[in-house]
């Protein structure tokens, strides 16, 4: 596994999670997503940007929400990054010393563009080196082209980390952010059936396209770095967003020697 990750930058462990996981983060999703649970204290759940401008009228209140942030507040949605099989496949690519962050619930619904440009998430996070950092990607329905699967581009986590800014596009969502000038001719698109979860490296080029079906296209995903990680940001707030990413880290295994998670 870690031989074909560092050549590749990625991944795909099949049927990692079991069902019963699934069923309850889904369900988990629709009731916040429905009104029936409140979202848990730093959580967010964003509206896609159509949506949020009027222009487009969600036929239920799923069909309206692009994602949602910082989902391990919730105690139903941080079993993922509880989750044993998949901190063991994590330990074996960046070690025993884990945080967790910059966890997500990823919908994407139909008839709004929720395109994820090519992009890089190094950018968003203060920890260095890259190799020590590893994103993880779950399906939690099937996930095909038609509805819009991960794009990766094999062996571009081992060139540079690219200037990001908004794409042309008539909408953009909030922190879509995308790579310049990038060829991506080679990329590689990841179809993948429920408990799927491809592991990438935190500096591969990757994206998302169109979901041109009429269901749901449902996901979570969560980085993890290791804990003797540097920062590089030295501890101050530097996102790109009005809120902090670090209220969302959780220390998952290991030890914590420069003291990154402070509480939880």
């Amino acid at each position: 596994m870690k031989d074909e990750y560092f050549e590749n930058g990625y991944v795909v462990r099949r049927g990692l999670l079991p069902a019963d996981l699934i069923a309850e983060l889904n369900q988990r999703f629709a009731d916040v997503a429905d009104g029936i649970r409140e979202p848990a204290k730093n959580m967010q759940v964003v509206r896609n940007v159509e949506v949020a401008k009027g222009l487009v009228t969600p036929k239920t209140k799923a069909h309206g929400i692009s994602k949602m942030n910082f989902v391990q507040a919730d105690p139903v949605l941080r079993k993922y990054s509880a989750c044993v099989p998949l901190l063991d496949q994590v330990e074996q690519l960046i070690g025993r010393d884990l945080i967790s962050m910059n966890s997500m619930y990823l919908n994407k619904p139909p008839h709004v563009d929720g395109r994820h440009p090519l992009h890089q998430d190094l950018i968003y996070f203060p920890f260095r080196p890259a190799d020590s950092i590893v994103g993880v990607w779950s399906a939690l329905e099937p996930i095909t082209r038609e509805n819009g699967c991960l794009v990766m581009i094999p062996g571009s986590h081992k060139g540079e980390t690219h200037a990001h800014d908004y794409p042309d596009w008539e909408h953009k969502n909030h922190l879509f952010l995308g790579v310049k000038d990038v060829d991506s001719s080679g990329r590689v698109h990841i179809e993948m059936e429920p408990g799927d979860t491809v592991f990438f490296h935190s500096n591969i080029i990757h994206g998302s396209g169109f979901n041109k079906t009429e269901g749901l296209r449902r996901a979570i995903a969560i980085h993890f770095a290791n804990a003797r990680c540097e920062d590089i940001w030295g501890g101050h707030k530097q996102t790109l967003d009005k809120y902090s990413p670090r209220d969302d880290y959780r220390l998952v295994r290991g030890e914590d020697p420069n003291g990154y998670v402070t509480h939880h």
